[in-house]
């Protein structure tokens, strides 16, 4: 039992940590310090170690190691200051469907993983159901809002697309804080058996 729960306290904090990478991003000229490929490879090992406690998990190791993929060869193409956004339209809208699709299983399920584990009347599932469906809805309208050509945006778009994005990083950020309160939850379990 208390391997399982140690287990599942890294699986836990190696998840939290990857939406740290995945929102944080500090650049030097335009290469990233805070890669967002790290995000999903510390995701991709958070769903290894918390698959056995939750099945479903493991069907989105695929479009993890997709989205690292695709987020690596971005980062890469940084150096040469290059972006893989925007050079093939319908990949970036794949990308972006497979995105949000991981995001909200991925955030379901650790809902449920904190509905089992949090101590009675813990708001940690609902608020992470809350963070999830704010941060896909809000991600999904950024998105289209930044998929439209440029030349049919005005100020106003702009605008509401920034602060779209801007939300949706601060849902992701909530996220990311109430699964480290669900890791603290998980080690007072463990220090109970």
């Amino acid at each position: 039992m208390y391997e399982s729960l140690r287990r599942l306290t890294s699986g836990v904090s190696q998840a939290a940590w990857g939406y740290f990478f995945l929102h944080i991003n500090i650049n030097i000229g335009s290469v990233s310090i805070l890669p967002a490929f790290v995000g999903y490879l510390l995701m991709l090992s958070a769903i290894g170690k918390l698959s056995g406690e939750r099945r479903e998990l493991g069907l989105l190791r695929p479009l993890c190691i997709i989205l690292a993929i695709w987020n690596g060869a971005d980062w890469l193409a940084s150096f040469a200051g290059m972006s893989l956004d925007g050079l093939f339209t319908p990949l970036d809208i794949l990308v972006s469907v497979a995105g949000l699709y991981f995001h909200f299983q991925f955030l379901t399920d650790m809902a449920a993983l904190a509905e089992r584990y949090q101590p009675q009347g813990s708001p940690i599932a609902r608020r992470l159901i809350n963070r999830r469906t704010v941060y896909v809805t809000l991600m999904a309208v950024t998105d289209v809002l930044f998929s439209l050509p440029f030349e049919l945006w005005d100020n106003a778009q702009t605008v509401i697309a920034i602060l779209c994005g801007l939300a949706s990083a601060v849902a992701a950020l909530t996220a990311m804080f109430s699964l480290f309160s669900l890791r603290k939850c998980l080690i007072k379990n463990a220090e109970s058996v």
